[in-house]
């Protein structure tokens, strides 16, 4: 890697924001530019840092991590959010999923995986924790069954090849793109050119938005 990867902080929990800043020390390929106390002062830390990746805490007081989200991807981009959740979260993941949050990372989570998720996300990949995405899939999957939705084409909606169904497949296991290319014997480019179609297809913006999408639209069943 040619550069460090410039992380902010968001929580409103000092004692956790110092945590992690410690462990994200011990990473040479990771840099804290800074810290943010409330979702109002990370998007003024994010306009003056730039940073690559936040970690966004979901509640948080004078502005709750979601709407800090939605308003940063919209001011800045390129900034790939990874949120900080606890398992009884569940009910806000959707709303981050749709406020632009590139993955999710447990505040539990072993260093390794906290690592590997910033890189995830800052690779412009997304990165969840398996029993999140179980819990995800599961939920749409659920409403989707009580409410008796199908899926219903889009007038001139392009359909997927067998390959880019095979990777949306993987992308809904949350499998990283050299997992993908290794399930199915073809290269990182490939798999990254096919993500790129299945993307345009269906119409969204990210990998977690077709996983999401895949499943509420009976494309793929949750958790196959």
């Amino acid at each position: 890697m040619d550069k460090s990867i410039k992380v902010l902080i968001a929580d409103d929990h000092s004692l956790l924001r110092q945590g992690l800043m410690r462990l994200l020390e011990l990473e040479t390929t990771l840099e804290v530019v800074g810290q943010a106390a409330d979702g109002e002062q990370a998007l003024e830390r994010v306009g003056a840092l730039q940073p690559d990746v936040v970690l966004m805490d979901i509640n948080m007081p004078k502005m709750n991590g979601i709407e800090a989200t939605r308003q940063l991807r919209r001011r800045w981009p390129q900034v790939r959010v990874l949120a900080l959740t606890i398992h009884d979260d569940e009910g806000y993941i959707s709303e981050m999923i749709r406020a632009g949050a590139r993955g999710f990372v447990l505040k539990d989570a072993e260093p390794d995986n906290l690592y590997q998720a910033i890189r995830r996300v800052f690779d412009g990949e997304t990165y969840f924790p398996s029993e999140l995405m179980e819990k995800v899939m599961e939920r749409y999957h659920r409403l989707n069954t009580e409410y008796g939705q199908q899926r219903v084409d889009r007038p001139g909606e392009e359909p997927l090849t067998r390959r880019e169904l095979e990777v949306l497949e993987c992308i809904v296991k949350g499998l990283s793109n050299r997992d993908i290319a290794n399930a199915l014997f073809i290269s990182e480019k490939t798999v990254k050119n096919h993500i790129t179609s299945l993307l345009r297809k269906l119409n969204v913006t990210d990998r977690t938005q077709a996983a999401v999408f895949a499943v509420q639209q009976g494309m793929v069943k949750a958790g196959s």
